[in-house]
């Protein structure tokens, strides 16, 4: 989930005018349309990790330091950008991490999230509440462009807690309210079949959501599926977060990495992008350092190594909740390709692991993605539109 420099390698920019042509173009089915409108296919975009806003509520017993509040109305968690800064980092660690006990990810205690805005865009617009980070901004604009379009009715959002994942009851509360958006939204709009738009995160949490779904009930309710740079069979990325960064990467002076490595640690959402097999062999090399290389055979002992006593309970709770198998939907994949991309990873010092910065070894993806996890709906898909050239979109984090 990298720097304050670091780009998202998928342009949405470049997806407008695709999806321009697949929500105006493509047959809408038998549904009534006043005489000059424009049929609009309506769109839910569901987000990627780190793409929702996040609001907390407190009222804990104790808190990391004497300075951080116990008691708070709602405000904003993810992101507003000061509390990352000087000693509020800790404050804002402290509520962020999640807690795993009995087979169960968790808040805190004392902390209750909401993703806000559901149904809206204006939460997938910017990451921070500042907007000083776009995200979704330039993709929710185009598609405003659309005739007919309306913010809120013809383009809506499904904004969710990216921390959790399948099989927690918060992602089953989240598909139950998907559902609904989606049925509400095709309601709003004559009847007309909903596009659901993904990116990265999001999309393996709608492959998992289309899982659930009958085909009654995709048939109904679902024009198509467009997946950008969906995270379908894991990310090398995470393999960094979890071992050595955490969700920010960038001099330590500024974003005190290690300390967001502890959060990333506990964030049920980062084990549940982990490579998967098949897609990644076996013995296939993950992470080296001197004394031991690290494949999916013996993912267990890296856990053990970096000194993450729970890690092969909390992977062995979502490694197996994941469906990237035929959608039952038209889809269509917006990837990137050709562009460097981690495959593994590299640590020199073995006095220094898990703590150093590793060098990287570059494969093909989009730049967060292995193209391999791109291409893992490839079979079931109606075509990939690539991109070798992104235009670039300010983004500090990844996936």
């Amino acid at each position: 989930m990298t720097s304050l420099k670091s780009q998202l390698y998928i342009s949405l920019v470049a997806c407008i005018d695709m999806l321009w042509l697949l929500l105006c173009c493509v047959p809408h089915g038998a549904v009534a349309v006043a005489p000059g409108a424009v049929a609009v296919t309506p769109v839910v975009i569901v987000p990627g990790a780190l793409g929702s806003h996040i609001e907390a509520k407190l009222s804990r017993e104790s808190t990391a330091h004497w300075y951080c509040d116990k008691k708070a109305d709602w405000y904003t968690l993810w992101l507003s950008i000061p509390m990352l800064l000087g000693p509020q980092l800790y404050c804002w660690a402290d509520n962020f991490k999640m807690q795993f006990k009995d087979g169960v990810f968790s808040n805190t205690p004392g902390v209750e999230t909401r993703a806000p805005g559901f149904g809206e865009t204006h939460s997938i617009d910017y990451v921070d509440t500042t907007h000083l980070v776009s995200y979704m901004v330039n993709l929710v604009q185009g598609l405003m462009k659309i005739p007919g379009a309306k913010e809120g009715v013809t383009v809506r959002a499904a904004p969710y807690d990216f921390r959790y994942s399948p099989p927690s009851r918060e992602t089953k509360d989240y598909f139950n309210r998907l559902q609904g958006l989606i049925e509400e939204t095709y309601t709003l709009n004559n009847n007309s079949r909903v596009a659901l738009v993904s990116h990265s995160l999001g999309s393996l949490i709608s492959s998992t959501f289309l899982h659930t779904m009958s085909t009654e009930w995709k048939n109904k309710y679902l024009h198509s599926w467009s997946t950008l740079g969906g995270v379908l069979g894991g990310s090398m990325k995470v393999v960094k977060v979890l071992v050595s960064h955490g969700v920010l990467d960038g001099p330590d002076w500024l974003t005190n990495r290690l300390v967001h490595r502890e959060v990333g640690r506990t964030i049920m959402g980062n084990y549940y992008m982990l490579p998967r097999s098949p897609i990644w062999g076996e013995d296939e090399l993950l992470l080296q350092t001197p004394n031991r290389n690290y494949t999916m055979a013996n993912l267990d002992q890296l856990f053990t190594d970096m000194g993450v006593e729970s890690g092969v309970e909390m992977w062995n709770t979502v490694k197996n909740e994941t469906y990237i198998g035929d959608p039952g939907v038209k889809t269509y994949c917006f990837n990137g390709r050709d562009i460097p991309t981690a495959k593994s990873f590299y640590y020199t010092d073995q006095s220094r692991f898990p703590d150093e910065i590793p060098q990287v070894v570059e494969g093909d993806g989009d730049g967060t993605v292995p193209r391999r996890s791109l291409k893992v709906l490839h079979p079931h898909m109606l075509s990939e539109i690539t991109l070798t050239e992104p235009f670039r979109i300010k983004k500090p984090f990844d996936p």
